[in-house]
């Protein structure tokens, strides 16, 4: 049997099957309307309040800064495996070993100075900060 009908074949079990499913439960479903059902829904307390939520903007930094250095430890597991054999063949120079991951952590340094100096990392001012802004305004 060819490998791409082997391919199709099961492309298509795996498309019917949640179709399918989603038809069955469409097709058995109660419908019964009411204006509960599209109230919005907290835990069964009444809403109160505006919807708009100010978050501090520290844990976004944080999620960002957290997402880019477990990507660049993500990158340098593999380039640490692949450094063993390349030290070991003698075929490249050092160089062209280190350079480039030299390279790529020096950049994330700059990123990482970069967010250090514009607070990015400082979870709370301290009091010497807070007066320091009051003055400047």
């Amino acid at each position: 049997m060819n490998d791409w009908i082997a391919i199709g074949a099961l492309a298509f079990v795996g498309l019917l099957i949640p179709l399918g499913m989603m038809a069955v439960s469409y097709l058995l479903r109660p419908s019964v309307p009411e204006t509960n059902k599209r109230a919005t829904y907290e835990s069964g307390e009444v809403p109160t309040g505006g919807t708009r939520v100010r978050f501090n903007i520290q844990y976004y930094m944080v999620a960002l800064l957290f997402l880019v250095f477990d990507i660049e430890t993500v990158l340098l597991f593999p380039w640490a495996v692949v450094y063993l054999d390349a030290v070991e063949s003698d075929a490249v120079s050092l160089f062209e070993i280190l350079g480039p991951m030299v390279a790529f952590v020096a950049i994330l340094l700059v990123g990482l100075a970069w967010a250090w100096r514009n607070g990015a990392v400082q979870w709370a001012k301290t009091p010497q900060q807070v007066d320091a802004e009051r003055e400047r305004l």
